[in-house]
């Protein structure tokens, strides 16, 4: 795709998501990209903190810390918005970092907050930043962007202030379309001898045939804090980065242990795991050395990385020279990363929490509903003739992918039946289904840390084949996300909003309003507004005066609560226990048209489960017979020559492979599946 094709894409996905929220074009672009960063793993989370100086001296977009607090992303906008893709020039540029950097300099000081109302977000984060600056050692200032850079511009060197690392990041169109598509800017190339003067040796540990190798090695702790520090959160596989950003400060254990007995940190510590799509080796003295790597990532030890960085950053590297890291390195053809990495992932952390929440695209939830997605019409709002389809991206760049290579016509169509407004991805899905499910407070943490909740719950969840998640969870599913988003547009628009806090409004008050009607043994209606596809107008302006109530209630009680950041304030429960016992919710008993009887949602419920459970038994069935009986013959003699399987396994191995004499029930089909993943997982290949 051209630059001028994607900007055209770019422009409209921006102006979708202006429509879908009611932002400017430069919010939504900036949260688009942010969004896609986050993903990546280049920033860590994105809090959106729009702020402009009435000068224009200062500005601002959003922020994020990482690093356990030791390294601070600034971001700050250049968006023309055109028709025509501009060339962003050096010239042009230094002013926005300028900008940036002056909010930096600027935000900490008392002087700064006496210009800046005290219920804006800009006020808050100036407060926390004078608290934490101090220990911050590494400033990020992300400059995006819909222009291209001048090829003129061929770096910009990081600087030091205050023993600070300041660092500069310009997210250009073509840095956007590789993140869009891929959600990777750049390739991870790693350069041992470039960047440490010496190449590793290394064992060479076994072929796992054509796909892959694997080898043995240990890895100085200085050489993997500097490689951290280089490519940060990308290096983590998306797994292993999102649970770390969940649930976890970096482990004291292994700090203390650096600091206080660097000497026997080989013997104590696991080492890591890690995964490349290339490596280069040579040959010295009768040894195999390392010298290259491609798309590095680190699989399990996630802990053990951040805490050597850590402890670089904060600790000034003690004792790093004498730190060695076991390493076991896998290597695996590129067409082949996408298959194998998530599983090298799930079974190398088999031992940690993260194995129960393994939440990758390929997951069977996520292409369930994707196939439910694709299968299901919505019906046609009124006044419209056309029928649409609500895109579950299950992978970032689907939607994009699905109609890159159809005729103008057929494009066409696409479009008309897949609106860009009706795109859902994961983490939207994961804000929405939080929400309604009474923890806003969790959503208040961020798309990563919410998205690592909401897999967890699905994860609980996923029992009996999955079938709560049907049809109608899906179909209740975008009718949450229908009032999510109109209550986005409508809080934005009203005239108590001063821009500072939509999102914490937004989920609380949605929150507030399940948990009146759940106390009241009333439940909302998600069938009305999935026929109506849009929010009646009561339900609206209810939502919309218990969030003015909201908006009031978070900035007074952060305050009194001694938090100065009112969006730190409402990650914490008693936030949330707060609202629930000082916010007044009985405008939701007005609200008859809408709602119906906890029984009844019950029975909605309980029928959809029973439609799904056929529905599974029906597609197991399909495909075990598409398998064919050769299939499960071999199957068969496999296991009757060992003591993996059961007796009841055996026995359900021996119908299917008697087909079509013997055709397997539903129940039976359900089984030979799982006992085909079993016969997989214990060595069979078919």
């Amino acid at each position: 795709m051209t630059d001028e094709e994607f900007h055209g894409e770019l422009m409209q996905m921006v102006a979708a998501r202006g429509a879908a929220t009611a932002d400017f074009s430069v919010a939504a672009f900036t949260e688009l990209v942010a969004e896609a960063l986050v993903d990546s793993g280049s920033i860590q989370e994105f809090v959106p903190l729009p702020f402009k100086s009435p000068n224009g001296g200062i500005r601002i977009e959003g922020y994020g810390f990482a690093d356990e607090g030791l390294t601070l992303d600034l971001l700050v906008a250049e968006f023309d918005g055109g028709e025509e893709v501009q060339t962003l020039t050096r010239t042009a540029m230094e002013p926005c970092f300028r900008r940036v950097e002056k909010f930096l300099l600027q935000a900490p000081k008392a002087a700064f907050r006496d210009t800046v109302d005290v219920s804006h977000p800009a006020w808050g984060f100036a407060r926390q930043l004078a608290d934490q600056l101090p220990g911050i050692s590494r400033v990020r200032f992300h400059l995006l962007t819909d222009e291209v850079l001048s090829a003129a511009v061929k770096e910009i060197p990081s600087q030091q202030d205050d023993g600070r690392e300041l660092t500069y990041r310009v997210w250009d169109l073509k840095a956007i379309q590789r993140l869009m598509a891929s959600a990777e800017p750049e390739e991870i190339e790693i350069d041992l001898v470039e960047m440490f003067g010496e190449s590793l040796p290394c064992l060479a540990a076994n072929s796992g045939g054509e796909g892959s190798a694997s080898y043995l090695t240990v890895i100085p702790g200085a050489w993997l804090a500097a490689i951290y520090d280089r490519w940060s959160g990308r290096l983590l596989e998306q797994n292993v980065r999102t649970f770390l950003q969940a649930k976890g400060k970096v482990n004291k254990g292994i700090r203390k242990t650096i600091l206080d007995e660097p000497d026997l940190f080989f013997a104590y510590n696991n080492g890591i795991s890690a995964t490349a799509s290339q490596a280069e080796f040579a040959e010295q003295d009768g040894a195999i050395r390392l010298e290259k790597l491609r798309h590095l990532q680190i699989v399990n030890g996630g802990q053990t990385t951040a805490s050597i960085f850590n402890v670089m950053k904060k600790d000034k590297g003690i004792n790093l020279d004498r730190i060695r890291v076991q390493m076991k390195l896998s290597v695996i053809k590129p067409e082949l990363v996408d298959e194998m990495v998530p599983r090298i992932s799930q079974y190398a952390n088999s031992q940690n929490k993260v194995s129960d929440a393994d939440f990758f695209s390929n997951h069977p939830f996520h292409v369930r509903i994707e196939g439910i997605s694709r299968r299901l019409w919505a019906p046609a709002p009124e006044g419209v003739l056309t029928q649409t389809h609500w895109f579950y991206e299950r992978a970032r760049g689907q939607y994009a992918n699905a109609s890159a290579w159809l005729t103008p016509a057929k494009k066409r169509e696409f479009d008309l039946q897949n609106p860009r407004g009706q795109v859902m991805t994961k983490t939207d899905l994961a804000k929405v289904v939080m929400t309604f499910r009474g923890q806003p407070h969790i959503v208040c943490f961020g798309s990563q840390k919410n998205f690592m909740q909401f897999a967890e719950f699905v994860g609980e969840s996923w029992k009996d084949e999955g079938i709560d998640f049907n049809d109608a969870w899906f179909r209740h599913a975008v009718a949450g996300t229908i009032i999510f988003r109109a209550l986005e547009r409508s809080v934005q628009k009203a005239d108590w909003y001063s821009q500072g806090y939509r999102a914490q409004i937004v989920t609380y008050s949605i929150a507030l309003m399940q948990h009146h009607l759940g106390k009241a043994g009333q439940a909302l209606d998600f069938e009305r507004t999935w026929q109506r596809q849009a929010p009646s107008n009561e339900l609206l302006a209810t939502l919309l005066a218990v969030g003015a109530q909201v908006n009031q209630r978070i900035v007074e009680t952060a305050a009194k609560s001694g938090i100065a950041n009112v969006t730190e304030w409402c990650k914490r429960e008693r936030c949330w226990e707060d609202l629930k016992a000082h916010v007044d919710t009985s405008v939701f008993n007005d609200l008859d048209a809408d709602l119906v009887s906890s029984e009844t949602a019950t029975s909605g419920r309980r029928t959809a489960r029973k439609e799904q459970k056929v529905t599974n038994e029906v597609e197991a069935q399909t495909l075990v017979l598409n398998r064919g009986t050769p299939y499960w013959q071999q199957l068969l003699r496999w296991a009757e020559g060992g003591t993996v399987m059961t007796p009841s396994e055996l026995d359900v191995l021996r119908v299917a492979a008697r087909m079509p004499r013997m055709i397997p029930t539903g129940p039976q089909s359900l089984k030979l599946l799982q006992v085909a993943t079993k016969a997989v997982d214990e060595g069979w290949a078919a």
